[in-house]
């Protein structure tokens, strides 16, 4: 028998992880993270629950990896903590793992690295890479062979066919496949909802080179995914071809450099790049600045330059922001106040939906059906996306001819059984989602997260500013309250403090800035916590605010 058990990346964009049982064994196939919604304060990531495969640890042959973007990899060290096991993975995503196991302390009993075309054995499974082209390199799907049936799993790919690492999707393999038989299929549904092909990466070469040859502007300032790195490699390129400096402002950026680097796929030129502190020491023109964060989360690199928390530099009139990157569903309105923020300072943003700045690591509906028409499996999962995306795929499989018998949508927690060559029976797991915040490897009660959502562990402070919102201007002086946060307890000279500096920012504020609440709020939090600084004062929660009268 085959059990196919779903812990994550079914309903939602994040957190991949699949289960497959045969023999008695377990294999997981990919462990990943999202990010927590916004509403969750102290809470970093969000990783699958572990606990089915806890429950059975005596069983696990092993965990592989088809690729190293977070939403496949970024759990993988929680799971390794709790179930030591042996890994399985491509050059590039054993080096960003390592990384990671590196970080916290996390040992495993072996890593083995997939190349293509060359089974390796975890147990009674035969697991086999197939590469492919996305948006990371070194990027596989998997052929997992059972003395029950092949199942192929196409990970994130789309078929590109100028890659920029000349590394194509292996086609043969696939069709060799099915003519061989294949039981069951697991297919991406991210972009399903795309008619035709998705596009080269080369095509956004020629864009960027477009805007990185020109000197008639500010700062060229590109925020991408941090595992991007053909994309890195590319700007890079181009930025010695035209000779731009580049500094790298974000600690997953850099860490995703370093490691490329290090496995031999990525190939800095020499004297491009400079630290982030000597970006004013040039020209503005000569200057690119590569930033993690383009999914706007209020602590990462690109909101830091945007609302003024990075202290080597920050937006200026004339600067260029390229949005480089998808913007994942549910960040839009984070996304927008960056694009707004960057407007109101003097700059301008292109994103793709101005020019061929980016283009999905994820297939279209073509190339979906020609991957689903060289294998020709017996049953048609989807797999990764919301349910609109899980259903559309299904009615690509249906225009393929497949019947509904033999198309198997599910949802997280479910598991679909096979025997005999035959799907048996729908059945359930344990699932959910554990919450982690950065100081611990364990996930946080949620109790705790709805506590936090009203105090810190260090103490609240409010910071209460009323504007007229007539004459756009403060109304009266502001009022500082605080609890549990023996900073302020008392200490009527620094509250005095931070009025004033709250008086002095507001003085110096645009009118535009003053009018837009969630601005505000930021810039009242950000002076508050500066003040707070100065005194060498731990931070609290500072909850700021802005009353409108």
């Amino acid at each position: 028998m085959i059990k196919i058990s779903f812990l994550g990346g079914l309903g939602d964009f994040g957190k991949n992880m699949t289960v497959i049982e045969h023999d008695g064994a377990l294999l997981v196939v990919d462990c990943g993270s999202m990010f927590p919604e916004a509403d969750i304060p102290g809470i970093d990531l969000v990783i699958p629950d572990l606990s089915y495969v806890e429950n059975n640890a005596g069983r696990v042959a092993g965990l592989v990896l088809t690729h190293g973007h977070e939403d496949h990899i970024g759990a993988a060290p929680f799971l390794l903590k709790r179930v030591p096991m042996p890994v399985f993975a491509s050059r590039l995503t054993m080096g960003l793992l390592n990384r990671k196991l590196e970080e916290m302390g996390v040992d495993v009993p072996s890593r083995t690295l997939l190349e293509g075309r060359t089974p390796v054995q975890a147990g009674p499974f035969s697991i086999e890479g197939i590469p492919v082209t996305h948006s990371i390199p070194d990027a596989m799907a998997l052929a997992i062979g059972t003395s029950e049936g092949t199942l192929v799993h196409t990970g994130d790919f789309k078929l590109d066919q100028t890659p920029l690492d000349h590394r194509l999707t292996d086609y043969g393999r696939f069709q060799e496949l099915g003519h061989q038989g294949v039981l069951a299929m697991l297919v991406d549904s991210t972009n399903v909802e795309l008619e035709g092909m998705v596009g080269s990466e080369t095509r956004v070469k020629e864009t960027m080179e477009r805007y990185i040859s020109s000197d008639d502007r500010g700062k060229l300032i590109i925020t991408l995914f941090s595992t991007n790195l053909m994309r890195v490699q590319t700007i890079y390129d181009l930025a010695a071809l035209h000779g731009k400096k580049v500094a790298l402002y974000g600690r997953s950026l850099v860490q995703n450099t370093r490691v490329g680097e290090q496995v031999g796929y990525l190939h800095i030129p020499a004297g491009v790049t400079i630290a982030p502190e000597d970006v004013q020491k040039y020209d503005p023109s000569e200057i690119i600045i590569l930033s993690a964060g383009s999914q706007a989360e209020p602590q990462a690199a690109l909101s830091r330059i945007a609302f003024d928390e990075c202290k080597s530099f920050g937006i200026e009139e004339g600067d260029l922001l390229i949005h480089s990157a998808r913007i994942i569903p549910g960040n839009e309105k984070r996304v927008s106040r960056i694009i707004n923020q960057t407007y109101r300072k003097g700059g301008e943003v292109v994103t793709a939906r101005d020019a061929k700045v980016h283009v999905s690591g994820h297939g279209a509906q073509e190339e979906i059906k020609m991957v689903a028409s060289w294998v020709r499996p017996k049953y048609y999962i989807p797999v990764h996306g919301e349910l609109r995306q899980l259903k559309g795929n299904a009615a690509l499989a249906r225009q393929m001819g497949y019947d509904d018998a033999h198309i198997l949508v599910s949802d997280l927690g479910e598991s679909l059984s096979f025997e005999k060559g035959d799907f048996t029976s729908r059945g359930e797991v344990p699932t959910g989602s554990w919450l982690i915040d950065g100081d611990t490897t364990d996930p946080v009660d949620r109790v705790v997260v709805r506590d936090r959502r009203h105090l810190s562990n260090d103490g609240v402070v409010v910071p209460i500013v009323v504007i007229n919102s007539q004459l756009s201007r403060m109304e009266s002086e502001p009022e500082i309250i605080s609890r549990g946060y023996p900073t302020l307890e008392g200490a009527a000279d620094i509250i005095e403090e931070v009025k004033r500096d709250l008086v002095s920012m507001m003085r110096a504020l645009p009118l535009q800035e003053i009018r837009d609440s969630t601005i505000l709020k930021a810039k009242v939090k950000a002076t508050v916590k500066r003040t707070l600084k100065r005194n060498e004062a731990r931070i609290p929660l500072i909850i700021p605010v802005v009353m409108e009268i």
